[in-house]
C-alpha cells in the first residue's frame, strides 16, 4: 500500500472526522428538536463536501505536467479553493436564513446530550482545523489552509449553537439566533478571504511584497548580477514561478548560463515550493567603470601606488563615467588583510569583488595568483600600470 502524503492523508482525516460529526449533530438534532443543532449538522456536512473537494484537487494537482498541460495541474488547489469559499457563503446562508426563520419559536427537548454534541463539536473543530492549518502551512496548501478556515468556522458556529442551548436552557429563548447570525457574519468574512484569495491565483496576480524583496535580496546578494531589470512572480496551488530580466558583468554565454543556474539554486534553497525560475541575462549597460588601485597611503589623487597587491595599505576605488571619461566618485578602502602571513591577496581580491569593482590596476601582476582567479571569476579585469600615483592612472585613462 503506497503511503499518503501528509497534505492528501490531513484532507482524508477530515473527510471521515466531520462526516462522524455530521451524522451524530444530525441525530441529535433530530431527537432533541434543535434547530441550530440541525442547522450546524447541515455547515458540517458542506465541510465533508468540501474536504472531499480538497482530497481532490491535491489528488490532480500531483499529477506530473503533461504534452497538453505543461505547467502542470497546480491550480486545481485553487479551483478547489474557490468552491469551498462558495460552500462557505452557502453554509453563512444557511444559519442566517434558519436563525431568522426560528426567532424565538424553536422547542428543545434532551438539552444535556444536545449541549454535550455541541461542546463535542467545537473542541474537535478547533483541533481538526489547527491540524489543517499547520500541515497546510508547513508544504504551503493553499486549499488545506482554505479547509481549514472552513473548519474553523465551523467552530464558529458551533459556539454559536452551544451558547444558544446554554442560553435555552436559562430562558433566553432568542440567544440561539441571535448568536447564529453574527457567527454567519464571520463565516461569510471567511469565505471572502478564501474567494479573493483563490481568484487572485487564477488570475496570475503578484505574490505578495515581502515575497517578492526577499527574492531580490537573495538575487542581488550574488556579486556578479549588477541589476535586477524585471521581476515577476504568480502561485499555482502551493507553488512558486519567477521570471527574472537581470543584469551581469559577464560576457560570454558560458558563464551567464552559470551565474543563471547558480542564482537559480540560491532562491530555490532559501525559499519554499519554488517550482521553476526562468532568468534572462543581459549584458550590462554600464555608465560608470569602477576600478581599482592598491595604495600605500590614502592622500586623494597624489596617493602613491603599492608595488605589492596584498600588503597594500588601502585601495583606491573610483568611478569614471563612460560617456565623458569624468572622474565622478572616489573612496580609499583600508586593506584589512596586510599582515595575515598567508592568502592575503586572495582575501583582498573577495574584499574588492564584495565592491563591484570592475577593473583591477597594479604595479604587481596577478597572473597565476589566487588573487586573480577570485577576480577572474567574478570577471574583473586584472592589468599592471607603472604609474607612480593614482593621478597618473586617472589621467591616462581620461585620455
Amino acid at each position: 500500500m503506497i503511503p499518503l502524503e501528509r497534505d492528501k492523508k490531513a484532507a482524508l482525516l477530515s473527510i471521515i472526522v466531520s462526516l462522524c460529526l455530521a451524522v451524530v449533530k444530525y441525530f441529535v438534532g433530530i431527537l432533541s428538536g434543535s434547530v441550530a443543532l440541525l442547522a450546524d449538522a447541515i455547515h458540517s456536512f458542506t465541510d465533508v463536501i468540501s474536504s472531499i473537494g480538497v482530497f481532490i484537487g491535491l489528488k490532480i494537482s500531483s499529477r506530473e505536467p503533461t504534452e497538453e498541460f505543461p505547467f502542470g495541474f497546480y491550480k486545481t488547489e485553487n479551483i478547489a479553493s474557490l468552491f469551498l469559499a462558495l460552500a462557505i457563503f452557502y453554509a453563512g446562508y444557511e444559519i442566517i436564513l434558519t436563525s431568522v426563520e426560528k426567532f424565538e419559536t424553536a422547542i428543545v427537548t434532551n438539552l444535556g446530550p444536545a449541549i454535550l454534541v455541541a461542546l463535542l463539536s467545537v473542541v474537535t473543530a478547533l483541533i481538526l482545523s489547527s491540524y489543517k492549518f499547520k500541515v497546510g502551512r508547513a508544504i504551503n496548501s493553499p486549499s488545506l489552509i482554505a479547509d481549514g478556515q472552513h473548519t474553523r468556522s465551523d467552530a464558529l458556529s458551533s459556539i454559536a449553537v452551544l451558547l444558544g442551548l446554554v442560553g435555552y436552557s436559562f430562558g433566553f429563548l432568542s440567544l440561539d439566533s441571535i448568536a447564529g447570525i453574527v457567527v454567519s457574519v464571520l463565516i461569510f468574512r471567511a469565505g471572502y478571504e478564501i474567494f479573493k484569495d483563490s481568484v487572485r491565483v487564477l488570475l496570475d496576480a503578484s505574490i505578495d511584497y515581502e515575497a517578492l524583496n526577499r527574492i531580490r535580496e537573495i538575487v542581488t546578494s550574488n556579486c556578479c548580477v549588477r541589476k535586477i531589470n524585471s521581476l515577476k512572480a504568480r502561485s499555482s496551488g502551493k507553488f512558486i514561478f519567477i521570471e527574472l530580466e537581470v543584469e551581469t558583468n559577464y560576457k560570454d554565454l558560458e558563464r551567464a548560463h552559470h551565474l543563471s543556474e547558480q542564482v537559480e539554486a540560491q532562491i530555490k534553497s532559501e525559499m519554499k515550493n519554488v517550482d521553476r525560475v526562468l532568468i534572462h541575462m543581459e549584458p550590462e549597460a554600464k555608465e560608470f567603470v569602477r576600478y581599482a588601485v592598491p595604495c600605500t597611503e590614502n592622500n586623494g589623487l597624489r596617493s602613491k601606488v603599492s608595488a605589492h597587491f596584498g600588503e597594500a595599505e588601502y585601495f583606491c576605488l573610483f568611478d569614471i563615467r563612460t560617456s565623458d571619461n569624468e572622474l565622478t566618485t572616489m573612496e580609499f578602502l583600508k586593506n584589512p588583510y596586510r599582515t595575515l602571513e598567508k592568502r592575503k591577496g586572495l582575501k583582498a581580491a573577495e574584499l574588492l569583488v564584495s565592491k563591484r569593482i570592475d577593473k583591477l590596476l597594479s604595479k604587481e601582476s596577478m597572473a597565476e595568483k589566487s588573487a586573480f582567479y577570485v577576480l577572474d571569476d567574478a570577471f574583473v579585469e586584472t592589468e599592471t600600470t607603472a604609474a607612480a600615483t593614482v593621478d597618473e592612472i586617472v589621467a591616462a585613462l581620461q585620455q
